[in-house]
């Protein structure tokens, strides 16, 4: 490539990138910038430097009015790979024929464990039909059998109800009814012993 022609592409490379100034200006604050140097395109006279430095003065100014930019300035001068494409993985990584091969040997037992498998499942017979119509014939019988299991369950559960409340109400009525009754008739018997000592104590002070 003669010196002419290599002039030339950096003069393209340098629009590109004026030009991707002027839109990333506009899609961050709508205005439209004029990146010094990009009307000197067909001017030869013009050196590449002074242009390239007045690109990276542009870009700099651009990042001292937006967070953004500078932030991703910032990020790229920390980690440079992030904005660099992978590199291709190189061919030699990948297993090579033979070790291919000796994969493949590893798992044929496998295979074939898992062909007879296969096969062994075709020895199995498929049970008549006539069973599975008897079964299907049955179902009305179950549905019917499932709604009595169902009622039963539900009378059950009613019994059930019943039940515990008869067992509070004798609990009530015998257990605790009668103790009170005993606490009753205790008191009572008290109260009429107490009457019947204050009684005598009262005629041996009088001397009957």
């Amino acid at each position: 490539m003669d010196d002419a022609a290599l002039e030339d592409v950096l003069l393209q490379t340098l629009d590109l990138l004026a030009w991707r100034l002027r839109r990333l200006e506009f899609v961050l604050d709508g205005r439209v910038i004029e990146v010094e140097g990009t009307e000197d395109r067909k001017t030869p006279s013009v050196p590449v430097v002074p242009r390239l430095q007045r690109l990276e003065s542009t870009l700099q100014q651009l990042a001292s009015r937006s967070e953004v930019v500078s932030d991703l300035l910032k990020l790229q001068s920390q980690h440079p790979n992030i904005f660099t494409e992978d590199e291709p993985k190189d061919a030699s990584s990948e297993p090579d024929t033979t070790q291919q091969l000796a994969m493949v040997l590893t798992d044929a037992p496998r295979f074939s464990t898992i062909t007879s498998q296969l096969r062994s499942l075709s020895d199995f017979s498929v049970p008549p039909t006539s069973a599975f119509a008897s079964v299907i014939a049955l179902q009305p019988r179950l549905a019917q059998l499932e709604e009595q299991q169902y009622r039963q369950a539900m009378e059950i559960s009613e019994l059930r109800k019943r039940t515990g409340a008869l067992v509070l109400q004798w609990h009530e009525l015998f257990i605790l009814g009668q103790g009170q009754c005993w606490a009753e008739w205790d008191t009572r018997l008290r109260n009429a012993e107490r009457s019947v000592r204050r009684e005598e104590v009262r005629r041996m002070e009088d001397g009957v």
